[in-house]
C-alpha cells in the first residue's frame, strides 16, 4: 500500500504544478486524507 500513497502523492503534485500550485495545500492534504481513508477500509 506505500505505492498507492506515494504514486497519489506524485499525481497531486503534478496536478498543483499544472493548475499553478493553486491551494497546493489543501490539494495535498485532501488528497492524502482520501488515500488513508481508503486504505483504513480496505483494511477493515
Amino acid at each position: 500500500m506505500p505505492m498507492l500513497i506515494g504514486a497519489t502523492t506524485v499525481v497531486c503534485t503534478l496536478l498543483s504544478v499544472m493548475f499553478g500550485q493553486i491551494a497546493l495545500g489543501m490539494e495535498a492534504s485532501g488528497v492524502l486524507l482520501a488515500a488513508i481513508v481508503l486504505m483504513s477500509l480496505q483494511r477493515n
